[in-house]
């Protein structure tokens, strides 16, 4: 998830020290200039264990120092860590907010990473940077935390003041400090995971036959890398950033007629638009899709966290079962829905490969918050 289309390297700058005046006291000028020659010595030892001596990283980028977690909130699994609780180790900082499906798909790694590594210094922080008004959240938060399986340090970022002292654009975004504390790589989005796991363990000074981390098996490619590239993108329903029919208030949309092409979206019904979500208001009120990917995520919620059916068909049938997710319900008709309450993202569709399909989404009672889609290969 992203508010804009490219990556982007992060490159920070530390500050110029102050300079100051000093008082024009000969005394004062003598011990200044005795203060200057034992810096200059300091300097030059320090010049002897520069960070790019640090075992590991001859030949890495040094993008300066990771700032320090200041400004966020809450933290769940560990109490707040500061720059010197960090100083002497390997620190992978992972920007992330639950509800984006790009960001839980990395998670399996980094949970595999932080098991195997932390004996040898390697520390996982998960940033918990919310997209979505819901994700500020704590209990909505320790609940994802809980359910995805993360045993790591987060902490909530709500402010977005470590997001912006990274200067960071995206989610999921990771950078990996070496143990000065300086960061020697940064990478934007999924994959890469074999680099990124050898980067770790050569900061962490490990040799080739110390057992890797149980990483999972790479994603299911199922397509070429150009394939994967044509996906829909990224669609938001709220009128922010929203690509559907609708128009900021409450109105009563018609059943669309004219032909969708892929990433249309259309709504038909009683729906309320906001600027971060829809809201149906009647029974029966619709989503109407047409997208080209193998999977097809929707955050979604309630108005009061009560469950909340949702029927689901593909091309006007229900989910035939090479279409179906975890979290398909099937009745004993043959209809299929989804269940939404707590606020989070569903897998609607996933299928045996990327194609192009009309999806329908109909909300059985009002109430139902529909913020964005996502899709996958």
């Amino acid at each position: 998830m992203t508010p804009t289309a490219l990556g982007h390297n992060l490159l920070v700058t530390p500050a110029a020290p102050a300079v100051h005046g000093a008082p024009r006291r000969w005394p004062y000028v003598v011990a200044a200039l005795l203060l200057a020659v034992a810096a200059t010595a300091a300097v030059a030892v320090a010049g002897r264990t520069s960070p790019n001596k640090i075992a590991g990283t001859a030949g890495l980028s040094d993008l300066g120092p990771a700032p320090a977690l200041k400004g966020g909130g809450d933290w769940i699994n560990s109490a707040p860590l500061t720059t010197a609780d960090l100083h002497g180790k390997v620190v992978l900082y992972d920007f992330w907010t639950y509800s984006c499906v790009n960001c839980v798909r990395t998670l399996p790694y980094l949970r595999s990473w932080a098991a195997r590594y932390e004996r040898n210094g390697l520390v996982v922080v998960g940033i918990h940077s919310p997209e979505f008004q819901f994700e500020h959240d704590l209990h909505n938060v320790r609940r994802a935390v809980s359910e995805l399986h993360v045993s790591y340090p987060v902490v909530l970022d709500n402010q977005l003041a470590i997001w912006s002292a990274f200067k960071n654009n995206y989610w999921p975004a990771d950078y990996l400090a070496d143990r000065n504390g300086r960061i020697r790589a940064n990478h934007i989005g999924e994959g890469d995971y074999a680099n990124t796991e050898n980067l770790i363990r050569r900061l962490l000074g490990l040799t080739k036959a110390s057992p890797r981390s149980s990483s999972p098996q790479l994603p299911r490619a199922g397509s070429s890398p150009t394939e994967a590239d044509r996906l829909t993108p990224e669609t938001y329903l709220g009128t922010e950033r929203g690509a559907t029919n609708a128009d900021p208030g409450t109105r009563t949309y018609p059943e669309p007629t004219a032909e969708l092409f892929n990433g249309d979206a259309r709504v038909a019904g009683s729906w309320t638009a906001t600027p971060q979500y829809l809201r149906s208001g009647a029974s029966g009120a619709s989503i109407t899709l047409r997208y080209r990917a193998r999977e097809v995520n929707l955050v979604m919620a309630t108005d009061d966290g009560k469950p909340l059916e949702v029927d689901v068909l593909v091309d006007g049938q229900p989910l035939a079962p090479a279409y179906r997710t975890s979290q398909t319900a099937v009745d004993a008709e043959g209809h299929t829905s989804v269940r939404v309450a707590a606020s989070d993202l569903y897998r609607i569709v996933l299928g045996p490969a990327i194609e192009v399909h009309t999806l329908r989404l109909v909300a059985r009672a009002p109430g139902l918050r529909a913020f964005a889609f996502t899709f996958g290969a």
